[in-house]
């Protein structure tokens, strides 16, 4: 097959963008003649058998450059005979169109929802009514949806395609859910004897320390406060807390709460498998995730996984079984009680090993391969 892949940029930083490069080299490795379209590569991932096409996307300070970029991959994508046309949302055109931002306007909904401040969400929904950005957000992705302008929909998650349906009313059988795939060699519970102890004493835990794991990028949107919250109530519970935020907010926060000392900011870390497997517990009630992947890869190195229907990756969640689904990331009770039946060593053990169980049947190769079948589904239609 001749395939487009249609992206703004080429690289691994970023979930779209990682999951594109890993699309790409399977495509390759199956021996089928791969274009990709897009506004820069990083020509450190980039597999010489890729045909790269660059497209221009100008006026990011104007506010422009999701317009121009769309545009102008249109223009180039139609000069060539494709058999496949896959772009990752918001362009406004494809046979395939990946959607693994879900629904813009139900992820602001859900982020005014979280602030408490009604001047600081008044101030937050003015922005968003003057960004000529978000403007445009919206309707490339309403795009993305109209009638003619795809053939089958990809969906990250049950929960993004029950939000698209109801945002924008098309067929339920032109959308497809196939779920963020998850590297279970690089997550794996075996991680525990090379990581555990030296991640814990590194940190000053103990190896009888009860541990819950918060990992995530945006702290505030992933739920950090409510964790905060939670483990006040849990006396027994330390907390490691990677990723990328805003650390001296939280750290005041934790420190007014009372929990500091039981609070642990390592920050952004490129090791992230050597700190799935020195926590017991992955706690992440986060406000709006399509299909967060932190999650797929707790699970996938053992971990009971906390979070909430917010999150697309609880439609794989089997209640009490491998995790627990929060109603609502603000629902502080819930979540004790969860933390608290986790505290048991034994139940933490079983739900551990269904867990990892679970994530054999969500790998990268079934996602990709699934993709593929996808594109063959298409082509016999055509």
């Amino acid at each position: 097959m001749k395939v487009a892949l249609v992206h703004k940029k080429y690289t691994t930083h970023g979930g779209t963008e990682r999951y594109m490069v890993g699309l790409s080299n399977f495509l390759v490795e199956q021996g089928h003649e791969v274009h990709v379209f897009t506004g820069s590569w990083d020509q450190k991932v980039a597999d010489k058998s890729i045909n790269f096409h660059k497209i221009s996307s100008w006026g990011k300070h104007l506010g422009i450059a999701k317009y121009i970029f769309a545009k102008n991959a249109y223009r180039e994508v139609q000069k060539y005979d494709f058999d496949i046309i896959q772009t990752f949302s918001r362009v406004g055109f494809g046979d395939v169109i990946r959607v693994g931002g879900g629904c813009h306007d139900i992820y602001i909904e859900r982020l005014m929802n979280s602030i408490n401040n009604p001047l600081y969400k008044l101030k937050k929904k003015v922005e968003y009514k003057l960004s000529i950005n978000d403007s445009l957000t919206r309707y490339y992705e309403a795009e993305d949806f109209e009638e003619g302008n795809y053939q089958k929909i990809v969906a990250v998650s049950q929960m993004v395609k029950d939000d698209i349906i109801e945002k924008y009313g098309i067929p339920e059988n032109d959308i497809i859910v196939n779920h963020n795939g998850v590297d279970i060699e690089k997550f794996n519970p075996d991680n525990q004897n090379k990581y555990r102890k030296s991640i814990r004493k590194k940190h000053g835990l103990d190896e009888d320390d009860f541990v819950l794991l918060f990992l995530g990028t945006g702290f505030k949107r992933k739920g950090l406060q409510y964790v905060l919250e939670a483990i006040k109530k849990v006396e027994q519970a330390k907390l490691l807390v990677v990723g990328k935020g805003k650390i001296d907010r939280f750290k005041k926060m934790a420190e007014k709460l009372g929990v500091l000392s039981r609070v642990i900011f390592v920050g952004p870390s490129s090791e992230v498998e050597k700190y799935y497997v020195a926590g017991d517990v992955f706690v992440f009630p986060s406000i709006y995730d399509p299909c967060a992947n932190v999650s797929l890869e707790a699970m996938a190195s053992g971990l009971p996984l906390i979070t909430t229907k917010s999150n697309g990756a609880s439609g794989i969640v089997d209640y009490s079984e491998n995790g627990f689904v929060l109603d609502s990331a603000d629902n502080i009770t819930q979540l004790v009680t969860y933390i608290r039946k986790l505290e048991d060593q034994h139940i933490r053990a079983k739900m551990a090993k269904v867990a990892r169980e679970k994530m054999l049947d969500y790998t990268k190769e079934k996602n990709h391969q699934k993709m593929m079948d996808i594109y063959r589904m298409i082509s016999i239609d055509n």
